[in-house]
């Protein structure tokens, strides 16, 4: 009768050891996620930080260069012009004056904007 209750209590120790694995792994699982998650979420942040800096570097950089264009000397004599144009249309409102004061304008705008 003993050689039974033996391999009884191999059993229940074996399934014992068994589950103990079992709900050990899980919680080294559910562990590693939590963590994981928390990383990532760190992540996202950092992430958004960089480009949000990036698209700030990129906006001021690009006043930058609209101010550099229009304190250049082509940037000058195109406001000059824009401005000569706008004055004659105030003088003498013709078709051509406006036309032109409005080209002028557009064509100083254009340039300040994207340097051509």
């Amino acid at each position: 009768m003993k050689t039974p209750h033996f391999i009884t209590l191999f059993f229940v120790i074996a399934l014992a050891v068994t589950c103990g694995n079992l709900l050990s792994t899980y919680i080294s699982a559910q562990f590693v996620a939590s963590e994981l998650r928390e990383v990532n979420a760190i992540m996202d942040l950092t992430r958004e930080q960089l480009i949000d800096q990036k698209q700030a570097d990129a906006v001021i950089r690009q006043n930058t260069a609209r101010k550099q264009r229009a304190r250049s000397e082509k940037g000058k004599a195109m406001w000059r012009s824009c401005m000569d144009w706008s004055a004659m249309h105030q003088k003498k409102q013709t078709y051509t004056t406006e036309k032109e004061s409005k080209r002028q304008c557009a064509i100083y705008h254009h340039y300040v904007e994207s340097g051509l």
